[in-house]
């Protein structure tokens, strides 16, 4: 079943509830959709050397995780764990599978981004804050 685009805002917005993401999500869909997400920041038409996908997953993931808390590494071994990228057999270059990344999200879900979504909830928050003061 595809993650609509509806369903992985609802994920995100659960993810961010308490701020930056401190660990991986627990939840089997969770996990699967953030998979996804990362996996879907990589060109499908090249290979990408170790450096470049530990570079591309820091950045993807600097702006809504907390410094100590996902690291790259970790979500590099989960993508290819997952079969979202593909290493090839010396491990010296990474390809991402896009017809899986296809296969379970839909393309607005693709491309939404969470440190977006991680704004919108705090935003959410104050407002609600504010009325509450009101």
């Amino acid at each position: 079943m595809k993650t609509t685009e509806t369903e992985a805002r609802g994920i995100l917005k659960r993810m961010m509830a308490n701020g930056p993401l401190t660990a991986l999500p627990r939840g089997r869909r969770d996990l699967a959709y953030l998979l996804a997400l990362g996996a879907a920041r990589f060109d499908p038409a090249r290979d990408h050397s170790e450096a470049q996908v530990n570079e591309l997953l820091q950045a993807w993931l600097a702006p809504f995780s907390s410094p100590c808390g996902v690291d790259h590494v970790t979500v590099r071994r989960c993508l290819v764990d997952a079969g979202l990228l593909v290493r090839d057999k010396s491990g010296a270059s990474y390809r991402v599978a896009a017809d899986r990344v296809s296969e379970s999200v839909e393309d607005g879900a693709r491309k939404l981004d969470p440190a977006a979504v991680m704004a919108e909830v705090r935003a959410e928050r104050d407002a609600r804050k504010r009325m509450a003061r009101a």
